[in-house]
């Protein structure tokens, strides 16, 4: 048998690749709980405050009514990149409950690009158009750690997101804007999957039974929208509201694969290699106060993501089968379902920013936020890295002439999150807190649920690191 790696074509793909490599990818596309919530280098250095109080290009991410304050010079642009970086610790108990080695996220930080450009049609109406990135952090583990059943590499996945909005004045308190939004994926992953077959007893971790593989999943039309609002109650006092829908993520993936080093698979090999693939990301509502006396800036915001509905991700392999499998012959791989069952989170910020001295043209910024977990601890794993986290944020800006610098750093960090291990009953239901997610192998199905080898137990701790600079100009 011929155990060469990343072979292409389709007797190259092990019957693990087509069905479940490609989900593998799919969770860090944009996660509330699995990227910072905040984005772009002037609203970040807010703590992500920026809802009542966006009058920039950064309002296409956060509220499009404040894309109005732009009104004025005829044409805007921005573009600002921002370095980001997670640390994650993982430190693995195994199916059988014996501690592993601790293993390290490797992948170094990420440039994430913000690009907007606004032009005024009246004094009233502002269109403008951009492309952005998530803050996400993409980890990298050992090919043979303790963690490679749930992740090896996602570093080399890409996410970009290209949006078009239009804002009205409809008074003189009172504004409103909505983009449409397109999200464009390639998801690239590497995992471990177990390829023991269902008339086949195996130890659930036995390394001859790992198969290597390799998928990537391209999306290109994943549309959504969003809607805002601004509300001036008085001279010092501005309201701001938005919401945007979520994004269907229905892809088609390619995949290659290593084959078991087991003797069950001499001779076997696989007709097809395509794996289609669909999850949701939900939407997310935001509202924020902001209160601006002189010089002065303050706004308390809220953030919404709608995690709940992210309950499941679906693959489903089309014309996919295994040939010549010891013990089987052929088999057809039909759907996998990956139970997430992530639960809503919640973010609160405030946010500062100051002009301290009326002759110089210097604002200083700052904020903080509080971000609840969206992954509960049953379905918590090295892929989907999340917790509660405290950010905080720190800026600078400075104006000359039509031109605007702004420069941010902003820190988080996750509180340590631990998953136990513990028995499961009859209908495969356990304890509040013992983990959940099973070992990936798509040829060993209809299994006692009590016997299948669950991979995310242990203790998880994660930091976040952004900073960045961006240029605003006028004109």
């Amino acid at each position: 048998m011929n155990h060469s790696f990343f072979r292409r074509g389709p007797v190259a793909v092990a019957s693990l690749s087509c069905l479940l490599a490609v989900a593998v990818a799919a969770p860090e596309a944009g996660a509330g709980g699995m990227n910072l919530h905040t984005r772009g280098v002037r609203p970040s250095a807010r703590g992500g405050a920026f809802v009542g109080g966006a009058d920039d290009l950064g309002a296409l991410w956060f509220n499009p009514a404040g894309l109005v304050h732009t009104v004025g010079p005829h044409r805007n642009f921005l573009f600002d990149v921002a370095y980001v970086n997670q640390a994650v610790d993982y430190k693995r108990v195994d199916s059988s409950g014996d501690p592993e080695e601790q293993v390290s996220n490797e992948a170094p930080g990420l440039p994430v690009p913000s690009i907007g450009y606004g032009q005024s049609l009246n004094s009233r109406t502002v269109i403008a158009f951009g492309m952005y990135a998530p803050y996400a952090g993409l980890g990298k583990f050992k090919d043979d750690g303790p963690q490679r059943y749930s992740t090896v590499d996602l570093s080399e996945s890409l996410i970009v997101v290209f949006t078009a909005g239009v804002a009205f004045k409809l008074s003189k308190n009172i504004r409103v804007g909505a983009t449409v939004e397109n999200m464009v994926s390639n998801l690239v992953s590497k995992v471990v999957m177990s390829g023991c077959p269902r008339n086949v007893f195996c130890f659930p971790e036995d390394p001859q039974w790992d198969a290597m593989v390799k998928a990537t999943q391209l999306d290109l039309l994943s549309p959504s929208v969003s809607l805002g609002a601004q509300f001036d109650l008085g001279k010092l006092v501005t309201f701001g509201a938005s919401a945007r829908g979520p994004f269907w993520i229905d892809g088609r993936g390619k995949v290659e694969a290593r084959l078991p080093t087991s003797p069950q698979y001499d001779g076997a090999h696989v007709e097809g290699d395509r794996g289609d693939l669909s999850f949701v990301i939900p939407p997310v509502l935001r509202a924020g106060l902001e209160f601006h006396p002189g010089r002065w800036r303050f706004e308390a915001a809220v953030d919404a993501e709608l995690w709940s509905m992210h309950k499941e991700i679906r693959i489903e392999p089309k014309d996919v089968r295994i040939e010549n499998l010891g013990g089987i012959g052929t088999y057809e791989l039909g759907p996998v379902v990956i139970p997430r069952h992530f639960k809503n989170s919640y973010a609160g910020s405030i946010g500062v920013e100051t002009q301290p001295l009326a002759a110089v043209p210097l604002r200083l910024l700052g904020g903080y936020t509080y971000e609840t977990a969206a992954a509960p601890d049953e379905y918590l794993s090295v892929l989907t890295v999340d917790g509660n986290k405290q950010v905080f944020a720190g800026g600078v800006g400075f104006k000359f002439g039509t031109w605007t610098i702004d420069a941010m750093g902003t820190f988080a960090t996750m509180d340590q999150r631990t998953v136990k291990s513990g028995p499961v009953d009859e209908n495969g239901v356990a304890a509040p807190g013992v983990g959940m997610v099973p070992q990936l192998n798509p040829v060993r199905t209809e299994e006692d649920p009590r016997d299948v080898a669950r991979v995310n137990f242990g203790s998880y701790n994660s930091s976040w690191f952004a900073a960045g600079v961006g240029v605003t100009k006028s004109f």
